[in-house]
């Protein structure tokens, strides 16, 4: 006789202990930190009538609940493919793009790069202006512009809902060498923790609420996590991933699922893809060639706005339901134009883009990404009730038998690249059961309906 393991699962809005209301959406939203110098040096957006409109308007009337934007020290410092100082993405910058953001009501998401210029997990360079510092005066100057830059946001009343201390640091954290050259202990660790003290500090002060980020890729995330732990880095609100199938091409929709809920298992913080892009088309609209140049070998998406804007609805039920609580796409309004950076003029991102260059830069389908809302968003259905779904895990063949307190409709039986594979009406109260046709294996998810809402969604395991 079959072994049935029954696993009672109480209904919250976030699986994993994290806790949200009905009324709350899913937060979907987008780095928009090119679209001011964008719009300085020619560049157009129009919505899907054709007609040319701001695009911070425009994200905001799409959906889009969140608006990133980054921070570079003195980019001043260096100089641009057409032989320019670069100007975009410092304090100035910054703080038009933050009014535009708050003015549209949008939740604004800051990212510090602690550098003059973009840092990634190869390169953490330090401000020139902090180079050959000791580390208390270093930890004088990093407290010190991270005070300003906020007391200037306040100013203004821009103040950002969450602060991201650095970006994609993944081997290093303000490192003084052009290549990061891995992690200084307790150096990095004093760092991190100073600025979260800092942003504390003003939090108290001025009766705010910024929430601190850390920001890591996702292929080491749960490994760095252990270690920030280990190094006692943990007065932080929030992990944000990077991920892009391009860089990670192995990856599937189910190992960023596992990653997220590896990552809100174990650290009880909240989870957030802070950057991702998938690509819509292998044309360019200029003569700077686009770095992303394929999307990876196990997302099976075709090269259409269609299939990046599936892509995306998927890669955001599979956060949600393995317990993250938002996806942010970076820069999909970084289209052509006269503007230079340092190693090319236009956009290496087009591709990636949310507009149709071949289409006056109308919006393509991909905004439909910002009307997600999630799988278990439903005001009617505020109770708390159980639900015993069994056996979980299961064997392939097992027919899966639902109780709870709610007399659930239908349901669909989902694939992790969120195809539906069976379906179904239940025709019985009480104790309900899913007859499958097929044999099951691997991760699949169940979405349940009541009054016609899909109210709860469960993953199970053949």
């Amino acid at each position: 006789m079959k072994k049935i393991i029954v696993i009672e699962l109480m209904v919250v809005l976030f699986f994993y202990n994290i806790t949200l209301t009905f009324s709350q959406c899913f937060t979907t939203g987008a780095d928009l930190s090119y679209v001011n110098a964008v719009e300085s040096n020619g560049g157009i957006y129009q919505d899907a009538n054709g007609d040319t409109v701001d695009p911070f308007e425009l994200f905001a009337a799409e959906g889009a609940k969140m608006i990133r934007l980054r921070l570079w020290h003195t980019p001043e410092n260096l100089t641009d493919f057409c032989g320019n100082s670069i100007s975009n993405s410092n304090l100035n910058d910054l703080l038009i793009a933050a009014e535009r953001i708050k003015s549209n009501g949008m939740q604004f998401k800051l990212s510090i790069h602690y550098s003059d210029y973009f840092v990634d997990p190869s390169k953490q360079q330090m401000p020139k202006i902090w180079m050959g510092l000791d580390q208390s005066t270093l930890l004088d100057s990093i407290g010190e512009y991270t005070n300003d830059v906020l007391n200037k946001l306040y100013a203004q009343n821009t103040v950002p809902d969450i602060v991201s201390v650095g970006n994609e640091t993944t081997w290093g954290f303000i490192d003084e060498t052009s290549t990061t050259n891995g992690w200084d202990w307790p150096n990095d660790a004093e760092k991190y923790n100073f600025v979260f003290t800092i942003i504390d500090d003003f939090n108290q002060f001025n009766n705010t609420n910024i929430k601190k980020a850390i920001h890591v890729t996702e292929s080491t995330a749960v490994w760095l996590l252990e270690l920030f732990y280990e190094k006692e880095i943990t007065n932080f609100d929030i992990i944000g991933v990077s991920y892009y199938p391009f860089f990670s091409p192995e990856k599937s929709l189910a190992d960023i699922g596992q990653i997220v809920q590896d990552l809100v298992n174990t650290f009880s913080k909240e989870v957030m893809i802070f950057e991702t892009g998938f690509k819509w088309t292998n044309s360019s609209a200029d003569s700077y060639n686009n770095f992303i140049g394929n999307n990876g070998t196990t997302i099976n998406y075709p090269i259409t706005a269609e299939g990046q804007k599936n892509f995306l609805l998927d890669l955001a039920e599979t956060v949600e339901i393995n317990g993250g609580s938002g996806v942010l796409y970076w820069e999909p309004a970084w289209m052509t134009s006269s503007l230079c950076d340092q190693w090319g003029q236009g956009s290496s991102y087009e591709n990636v883009g949310f507009f149709d260059f071949n289409n006056g830069n109308r919006i393509t389908e991909a905004f439909d990404f910002f009307n997600f809302c999630g799988v278990n968003r439903n005001e009617d259905l505020v109770e708390n009730y159980n639900t015993v779904i069994s056996p979980n895990p299961a064997l392939f063949y097992d027919a899966i038998k639902v109780k709870s307190d709610l007399n659930f409709t239908t349901w669909k039986l989902f694939d992790v690249n969120g195809k539906i594979i069976e379906s179904g009406v239940f025709t019985s109260k009480g104790i309900q059961n899913i007859n499958l046709s097929k044999k099951m294996e691997g991760i699949h998810f169940l979405h349940l309906m009541a009054k016609e809402k899909e109210v709860l969604v469960r993953k199970i395991i053949f």
